[in-house]
């Protein structure tokens, strides 16, 4: 207990909530020093790491589909304009989630420097969990920011809060998955059970670090290396079995890494947000996905995902079962659900989409047709595709995989990038955008994507104004956005 209390002590004042006016002396009273921690201390640091990654992780978890209009408003909610809240400087979402990473990211960083000194092998496992949660934090800062500051240190700013260049952003991400590969080999920790952070989820991070940079050949290895990792995954062959995956208890050979999110308070509740069981809920699925998100297509039928993720009542995503009446799975614990954030189907997806921006239509269709086999009573695809084929086939197919799990508008944005080559503000106003984001929200005419604002949004968010203050003029904000020089 004495033991834990040191621990608690030393986490509880690192819950900062900006990266700009943060404290340069951090001493709490009956805290010790990181350099005396021992392997039973640190292993305690790490588990209290891993809570403030389940939760970074359940604060983002709906963003990319409610962006991406994939729902309506559940019972008892409303919601509007979804972009306006990203495209004004004085948002509060834009702010509010660069404060929320930036106040995890401490916690990363306090575990990388409690073990660094240490030469265990308990202290070298804990540096990779250390590295690949920083790596986590920075990635969903970029993707959504562009290039912002890096800070490695938990007690202050190294008197700097200026931006990286994107650029160095990816860069510096690539580096510390490097270390925790490293230190997971120097500390000899494979594959445990998908409820550890493992050398495969960082090949599936760096995968998809590799696809937002164009590596392509780089992404197809890292993705590999999951495929054919001897921990032998397996893919879902059964709506049964797929639907696993979301229970407390999985025993699904799919997973890669999904915390188990066990706690003895504050649980992490995904169904609450779609699927309550006080029948007051947020999100609910649109009437056209409802409808047709996983009807039969040219070439595919069957789809057995869809009755594990809609059920009978149009409003509800079941796809995380609430423990009542009307799931397809039963789930005696859901608020200890885990929480997915790989499993075998993204190494399968993101290795389709390489060999496809690689330049290689057919070998990628290959890969996907592995993984389709597997979710559809039949597939019978052609020999090859042209590009705009198959960008509409794996657009389909991310999101029938995927839905309301928070990838949709990043998976547009990551292809808008990469293959059309919106990548600065110049293309932002002289190109038009590829049809498809047109009809990516299907049954909301009203939506118009022409605006500046809205295409400049597909992008990059603006910097928070409020963040921009306290920097005293060294955050500088991105193009499009008020204040901007």
């Amino acid at each position: 207990m004495k033991k834990s209390r040191i621990i608690f002590a030393i986490l509880t004042v690192l819950a900062v909530s900006a990266c700009g006016k943060m404290l340069d002396q951090i001493s709490p009273k009956g805290s010790i020093t990181t350099d005396k921690l021992k392997d039973s201390d640190i292993a305690l640091l790490q588990n209290g790491v891993m809570h403030q990654f389940e939760a970074i992780v359940s604060n983002l978890w709906f963003e990319g589909d409610y962006l991406a209009e994939n729902y309506a408003a559940g019972p008892g909610f409303s919601f509007s304009d979804t972009h306006a809240e990203t495209q004004s400087a004085a948002s509060s979402t834009a702010l509010s989630r660069w404060t929320y990473c930036y106040g995890k990211l401490q916690y990363a960083n306090l575990l990388i420097k409690s073990a660094a000194d240490n030469g265990s092998a308990a202290a070298k496992e804990a540096l990779a969990v250390g590295y690949f949660f920083r790596a986590y934090v920075y990635y969903n800062l970029v993707t959504r920011y562009g290039g912002v500051p890096v800070i490695e240190t938990p007690t202050n700013l190294d008197a700097s809060v200026r931006r990286k260049s994107e650029a160095e952003v990816w860069e510096f991400i690539e580096d510390d998955l490097d270390r925790a590969d490293e230190n997971f080999e120097a500390a000899q920790v494979g594959f445990k059970s998908y409820a550890y952070v493992s050398p495969e989820a960082v090949a599936l991070l760096r995968a998809r670090v590799y696809l937002w940079e164009g590596k392509y050949a780089e992404a197809a290895a890292e993705a590999d290396k999951v495929i054919t990792s001897a921990a032998a995954f397996q893919l879902s062959a059964s709506a049964e079995d797929w639907a696993r995956m979301f229970i407390n208890g999985s025993a699904s050979r799919e997973l890669v890494f999904a915390p188990v999110n066990i706690r003895s308070t504050d649980y992490i509740r995904l169904f609450e947000r779609v699927n309550d069981t006080d029948g007051s809920f947020n999100y609910s699925p649109t009437a056209a996905l409802y409808g047709g998100l996983f009807a039969d297509a040219t070439g595919k039928t069957g789809d057995w995902r869809g009755k594990a993720t809609f059920g009978a009542e149009a409003s509800r995503v079941i796809k995380f079962p609430n423990g009542q009446a009307g799931q397809f799975m039963p789930n005696p614990a859901p608020s200890e659900s885990p929480l997915v954030v790989f499993r075998l189907a993204d190494a399968y997806l993101m290795k389709a989409e390489a060999e496809w921006l690689g330049g290689s239509v057919g070998t990628a269709l290959g890969t996907l047709k592995t993984l389709m086999e597997t979710r559809y009573e039949t597939v019978s695809l052609p020999a090859t595709m042209t590009d705009d084929e198959f960008e509409a086939l794996l657009l389909d197919e991310l999101q029938r995989e995927f839905y309301a799990e928070g990838r949709r508008w990043f998976d547009i944005k990551r292809l808008a990038i990469r293959r059309h080559g919106y990548v600065s503000a110049l293309d932002y106003q002289s190109g038009d955008f590829p049809a498809w984001i047109r009809t990516v929200y299907p049954g909301n005419d009203s939506y118009a994507i022409d605006g500046w604002n809205d295409r400049h949004q597909l992008m990059y968010w603006p910097i928070p104004q409020a963040e921009r203050d306290k920097s005293y003029g060294a955050l500088t904000q991105n193009p499009g956005y008020e204040g901007y020089e």
